[in-house]
């Protein structure tokens, strides 16, 4: 399949447990797949396990289904600000 990418594409990428839907996304702005699935991921912290993929650029008129196999990511901590006071 040609899964060509431009950045000016309009994509779809809904990612799957079975049939839960766990998240859904419209991207654009990317130039290559790789890019593309990077910022999937960022999306998927805590997540582990056998997931499916759906892409669709309804530039370009392509769909494509990639199976991908996760380990659960902590998402980084944010601490609280603290205030510092001095005598």
């Amino acid at each position: 399949m040609n899964t060509q990418l431009h950045t000016t594409d309009t994509v779809y990428a809904t990612v799957l447990s079975g049939h839960r839907t766990l998240v859904q996304l419209t991207l654009s702005g990317f130039g290559s797949i790789t890019e593309l699935m990077k910022s999937i991921c960022s999306h998927l912290h805590g997540v582990a396990g056998l997931v499916t993929v759906e892409l669709r650029n309804s530039t370009l008129g392509w769909l494509e289904r990639r199976s991908l196999r996760l380990s659960a990511t902590v998402a980084p901590v944010q601490s609280a600000p603290v205030q510092l006071t001095l005598f």
